[in-house]
């Protein structure tokens, strides 16, 4: 769920309160001027987006409540772009100061990645199983939209009739995107239906069955509101017919559009064969890993890294008194029950306590790993029934800026098989602490940042430190048994299976199966497990080679600094200043990391 990022302009916006900007006087200098730039072109996207604002927090002047999708509100939003690198290029770069100059070259950056993808935009799959109104609209309204007052309901209920002229603009971006023979993958298409029809099973659809999911969202926030009995039953009814007038019909219609697509040219799912395939699986492969890396280059790293991985399973299954082979290995930890929770409520529910201790474990320690200790609580919860079938493992989602909501680790509990107990802990250390849980909250409590910075990312960094941070709690002891360690590296080693297949699919042409196979035989994930991860990365292009890619520049950074500093390096103070500055492109990370070595390693 979180293994995959929005983009640039899309992050900026994403995840915490928006504070209302009060009136300034006319900047005294460059960097004042520049942060006041900033602060107005934030303002301006966050005005241009209903959904963004919801999630910001801001609960009004939502007009349409959904997103333009249309094809000239994109040109208008790149024109914007274009408008903006024009005018931050009137600031003289050289008269700002070290922090400011970051956010110049960042603001820069992403700009100019923003009018690439522009280019490629017709090449993108809008709707698939990893994205789309189905997982949108429903995480939003559940998520993003509270009811505290009656005011908040009336927005709610306008926000659920405005659903269908939404996806009715959905699907006519899908039909010119059609026209030029670019459609999901076939897998594709059953598992967005199947998510749709979940969202509108269910009372008010069909009276006498239980609540919708949205329904319940309502009915359940709406008793929480402090209004009368008649007053309640009004925005109930109100409610429901926004569900059978605009929310059901414009799932209805995105369904049946989907049902009738044909994939014609496009059955083989490696974006090879789209417009300009190649070139836009190596732009993807830029942007996702911010290093300019070949296709090639990243398939060769990820067979070196999966040779190195398989020696140190081995070691690791001897420790653990397993003397089998590789493949007997794998075997064994598929079908050994001892490996895997019963797959029943009271399993699932030991599950999540389980991984709630073991980040319970690392956060009363994580001063040995880091100055930075998260403000907010993160909650662990399973995802919802109705995205079971299409969501991932797990995913991270983060606090609130106002703390009004704490960080929310997602698990996708639906089959206990795909969650082995040997992955327990490095799946809580990656989602949790000292994973994406620290790093967004070390982010959001940076001062001084402009607002695209501080809600903004890169997933080779956020990924890359998340994968990094797995194993960070093996020198406190934290791994108890050679099994968790084994687990460790299953998961590192489904990470470099990753730079194999995605460039396979994508640039060696290999089909779906293949692909699938060498998982199968590579890794210890279960035959479904590597199905659902093969289509997730043929729908998100080179997006799941941002990991290990930035996992192995931090440890690549981390070596070197520990041997130019020796007995200087300290741990903690390298962490602090990975995460210090917040999310960066890799290349910048390490101009950043090689300044802190010059200065000896110094805080």
């Amino acid at each position: 769920m979180n293994d995959f990022r929005l983009s640039r302009r899309e992050l900026i916006v994403a995840g915490a309160l928006a504070a209302a900007v009060p009136a300034r006087g006319a900047p005294a200098d460059e960097s004042a001027r520049l942060d006041a730039f900033f602060e107005s072109v934030f303002q301006r996207d966050l005005a241009r987006d209903p959904a963004a604002q919801s999630a910001l927090g801001v609960m009004a002047g939502t007009a349409g409540w959904w997103p333009d999708v249309s094809q000239a509100r994109a040109d208008e939003n790149v024109a914007l772009v274009r408008r903006d690198l024009a005018e931050l290029r009137r600031f003289d770069r050289a008269a700002l100061p070290a922090e400011a100059q970051i956010s110049y070259d960042l603001f820069a950056y992403d700009g100019e990645e923003a009018i690439e993808r522009h280019r490629w935009r017709g090449n993108h799959y809008p709707v698939c199983q990893m994205r789309g109104p189905q997982r949108d609209v429903p995480q939003t309204l559940i998520n993003n939209h509270p009811v505290a007052s009656v005011a908040d309901a009336e927005r709610y209920i306008a926000r659920l009739h405005a659903v269908r002229p939404y996806l009715a603009a959905v699907v006519t971006e899908l039909l010119r995107q059609e026209a030029q023979g670019v459609v999901p993958p076939p897998f594709s298409v059953p598992l967005v239906v199947g998510n749709c029809e979940k969202l509108i099973a269910g009372a008010p659809f069909q009276p006498g069955l239980p609540d919708s999911p949205i329904l319940a969202d309502f009915r359940g926030k709406l008793a929480k509101l402090g209004a009368g009995d008649g007053e309640k039953a009004r925005l109930l009814k109100a409610a429901e017919t926004g569900l059978l007038d605009g929310f059901g019909p414009g799932f209805r219609l995105l369904i049946d559009h989907l049902s009738r697509l044909s994939c014609d040219a496009n059955c083989n799912e490696g974006v090879w064969r789209l417009p300009d395939g190649e070139a836009y699986y190596a732009a993807q492969l830029r942007w996702n890993t911010t290093l300019p890396i070949s296709p090639a280059e990243v398939h060769r790293i990820g067979l070196e890294e999966t040779a190195r991985l398989h020696e140190e399973m081995r070691a690791v299954a001897k420790r653990a008194g397993f003397a089998g082979t590789l493949p007997e290995l794998f075997a064994h930890v598929r079908t050994d029950d001892r490996f895997y929770y019963p797959d029943t409520a009271p399993g699932r529910a030991a599950y999540l306590d389980a991984m709630r201790a073991k980040i319970g474990a690392v956060s009363a320690r994580l001063g040995e790993l880091t100055s930075h200790v998260p403000g907010a609580g993160v909650l662990v919860k399973p995802v919802e029934p109705w995205l079971e079938a299409s969501a991932g493992t797990a995913g991270y989602f983060a606090p609130s800026a106002d703390g009004s909501r704490p960080g929310i680790l997602y698990v996708n509990t639906r089959d206990m098989r795909n969650l082995p107990i040997f992955e327990l802990s490095a799946l809580s250390y990656h989602e949790g602490v000292p994973g994406h849980h620290l790093e967004k909250a070390v982010t959001r409590g940076l001062t001084g940042l402009p607002k695209f910075r501080s809600f903004g990312g890169y997933t080779a960094f956020s990924e890359g430190w998340a994968l990094y941070a797995e194993q960070l709690p093996i020198d406190m002891g934290l791994y108890d048994d050679p099994w968790q360690e084994f687990g460790r590296l299953s998961m590192e080693l489904m990470r470099a299976g990753r730079l194999v297949t995605d460039t396979g699919v994508h640039a060696l042409r290999w089909s779906r199966e293949r692909a699938v196979a060498w998982l199968d035989e590579n890794t210890p994930s279960n035959h479904a497990d590597n199905v659902t991860a093969i289509q997730r990365y043929i729908v998100t292009p080179g997006q799941a080679c941002a990991y290990e890619m930035g996992k192995l520049k931090l440890v690549e950074l981390r070596d070197r600094a520990r041997t130019q500093l020796g007995a200087r390096f300290d741990l903690a103070r390298f962490n602090d200043r990975v995460l210090g500055c917040g999310p960066l492109p890799l290349p910048m990370l390490e101009t950043r990391i090689d300044a802190w070595i010059a200065t000896g390693g110094k805080a």
